[in-house]
């Protein structure tokens, strides 16, 4: 095979790669385009979910396909929790100083170390997999040609789902219609009637769910431990600036513009330089277009 097939080879991977990425992002990007609030606990929630179908597919023999009618609920409403009694209370502290005061940072960056070290202390630093039917399984086209993990396929299409999922709540509901309006102007919200800091609770907690949903797609294909997050959650936030803050269709987008920088940059330099290249295309959008490329000025 030469270098021309392989690139070209990469490139679907790519795409399903980038699919992955985005379904991960999407949470951050609708928590950041509500509450205006910057989760450095994103990978760490990510990780809990991780660990808690991992805990249904050892303990139970539950799929975490399946386990998401378990875990998505649990995990919304640790979402909301952490908006109302860690978040909100700040957010009302210094409200009449900044919109988004840096105490917010320093506490999500606290729950994300918190979580981290929690996991570590409960399940050390091994890495753990699910073999379930969808990642020993593969998607083949042609004579071998085109070769992949069905649960790689399945995170892919699931990302679109999601983001149509949450593009229906926040565009089509009565929910939506509040989360628009605060996300817009809350001080005007509130004057109308909204309970602002509810709907903050209820934003978070989509957003955490969301990244529960992509942990189940997460954990079919890649190792379950501790640091996990880490990873996922540093690319989330690039991506999401990437696309646009705030923006479903730019979380996606950004995803799969990783995703194919990253499979094809590594046909010609290893795979760690290829995520930096990543970087470096973030870098140039964050200088030349700072709302991101379906950012709104």
């Amino acid at each position: 095979m030469n270098m021309l097939q392989s690139v070209l080879l990469s490139i679907p991977h790519g795409i399903i790669q980038g699919g992955a990425y985005g379904a991960i992002a999407l949470g951050l990007s609708v928590i950041f385009g509500v509450t205006r609030v910057t989760n450095f606990a994103h990978g760490g929630m990510l990780m809990v979910s991780m660990f808690m179908f991992f805990e249904l597919y050892t303990r139970l023999g539950i799929d975490p396909y399946l386990g998401i009618i378990v875990v998505v609920p649990i995990m919304y409403l640790f979402g909301m929790a952490v908006q109302k009694f860690l978040i909100t209370p700040l957010l009302k502290r210094e409200s009449g100083t900044t919109q988004d005061p840096a105490s917010l940072l320093l506490i999500t960056v606290g729950l994300n170390n918190a979580l981290v070290n929690l996991a570590m202390m409960i399940y050390g630093a091994n890495y753990r997999n699910m073999p379930t039917k969808a990642s020993t399984s593969y998607l083949t086209i042609g004579d071998a040609v085109f070769v992949t993990q069905w649960s790689k396929v399945i995170a892919f299409l699931a990302s679109f789902l999601l983001a149509f999922a949450l593009w229906f709540i926040i565009n089509k509901t009565e929910l939506g219609k509040r989360i628009r309006a605060v996300s817009l102007n809350r001080d005007a919200a509130a004057i109308c009637g909204v309970n602002v800091y509810k709907t903050y609770a209820i934003a978070f907690g989509l957003g955490i769910a969301a990244v529960a949903v992509a942990g189940a797609c997460l954990s079919e294909f890649y190792f379950v431990q501790p640091s996990v997050g880490d990873t996922f959650g540093t690319k989330s936030f690039m991506i999401v600036v990437l696309g646009g803050l705030g923006s479903i269709p730019g979380a996606l987008i950004g995803g799969f513009i990783f995703g194919l920088i990253e499979t094809v940059g590594a046909q010609f330099i290893n795979t760690t330089s290829a995520s930096m290249l990543s970087f470096l295309l973030f870098m140039i959008v964050l200088f030349v277009k700072p709302n991101g490329l379906m950012g709104k000025n």
